[in-house]
């Protein structure tokens, strides 16, 4: 059998395995409080190791000996995401799921950039142009643009 023939019939096997489809993940953003004896749990580790889950932190305030603040977006197939949540959960860290959703009306907003500049998290910022363009996935809810806006284009959607 020639080379060409053996590349063939590899990729072929490659192909036909069963991959998990990437239409089933989905997204939570969660709030993770550590206690001062959970600070050294490796949870983005756990989290892609044993749950196949992809960890993104959006905001993290550790005081070491003491507590810490972790505000990340978890993305996995739904029932892994459970799983490790409940296993987080169960180490002793409380996990609050944020819910809650940044919305603009852009018909309202006059593009003035006052909001850019409260906005740590990168979510807000403006395009060439200086129109205002928000980054929803960069979001980390923590509501600084609400006060920030002139004409009170921000809501926050429980």
């Amino acid at each position: 059998m020639s080379p060409g023939k053996n590349k063939k019939k590899e990729k072929q096997t490659i192909s036909e395995s069963p991959l998990p489809n990437p239409a089933l993940r989905t997204r939570k953003r969660v709030v993770l409080d550590f206690p001062p004896s959970q600070l050294q749990t490796p949870v983005t580790y756990i989290l892609a190791k044993e749950y196949d889950i992809a960890s993104n932190i959006l905001r993290a305030e550790i005081t070491p000996e003491e507590s810490g603040k972790l505000v990340m977006e978890m993305d996995g197939l739904p029932e892994n995401l459970e799983k490790a949540i409940q296993r987080i959960k169960d180490s002793g860290i409380e996990v609050t799921e944020i819910a809650r959703k940044v919305i603009f009306d852009m018909d309202k907003c006059i593009h003035c950039g006052a909001c850019i500049s409260v906005c740590l998290a990168g979510a807000l910022k403006l395009d060439h142009d200086f129109h205002l363009q928000f980054v929803e996935p960069k979001c980390t809810v923590c509501e600084m643009c609400v006060p920030s806006c002139p004409v009170d284009v921000v809501t926050i959607d429980l």
